[in-house]
């Protein structure tokens, strides 16, 4: 089966590659994740969901802030889902029910799970963006490598098994 370069959504990520975080992030007391888009850390309530964004997950939560170093970690899988959830309305009162239908929330997702012997605790970077609009919306789709390089600019570097180490591309990824 071919495998669609990495511009497509479809791209399916190869064995070799690797999560580089090129600097320090700390995680604050009671997470267990931090949420990076547009190339910066947000905070949770921060996020816009319907732009690309990617939760860098670590285990376990604890009371203090956690430091995690500049780091190599190998991507042991990748996984692609899409997650729903259906968000309740505020109600109207019909003849004594609560009507709680409301809009669909509709998430693709992208997931790398992560290993580092240096730092066993981390689990994970999950990569989203909210589409809402099931059936309607031409973007219903997982996010592309460079939409999810957008999303960790310069604090990770997502990197294939043929690029360089400075991020440019070997030949034989050039041709892609």
């Amino acid at each position: 089966m071919h495998n669609p370069g990495p511009q497509s959504p479809h791209f399916r990520y190869p064995e070799g590659t690797q999560l580089i975080l090129n600097q320090p992030v700390e995680i604050q007391p009671g997470e267990a994740s931090l949420r990076l888009q547009f190339g910066r850390v947000v905070p949770r309530n921060g996020v816009q969901e319907q732009e690309p964004h990617c939760i860098f997950e670590i285990d376990p939560v604890r009371a203090t802030i956690q430091r995690i170093e500049s780091d190599v970690f190998t991507v042991t899988r990748v996984e692609r889902g899409v997650w729903m959830s259906a968000i309740p309305a505020l109600g109207v009162l019909r003849v004594g029910l609560l009507d709680r239908s409301g809009p669909t929330l509709i998430y693709y997702q992208t997931e790398f799970r992560l290993r580092s012997e240096r730092q066993p605790g981390v689990r994970s970077l999950l990569c989203q963006s909210l589409k809402s609009a099931a059936g309607i919306d031409p973007n219903m789709r997982h996010l592309t490598l460079e939409e999810i390089r957008q999303a960790l600019g310069s604090i990770f570097t997502l990197r294939l098994p043929d690029q360089r180490a400075d991020g440019g591309l070997s030949m034989a990824q050039a041709r892609l």
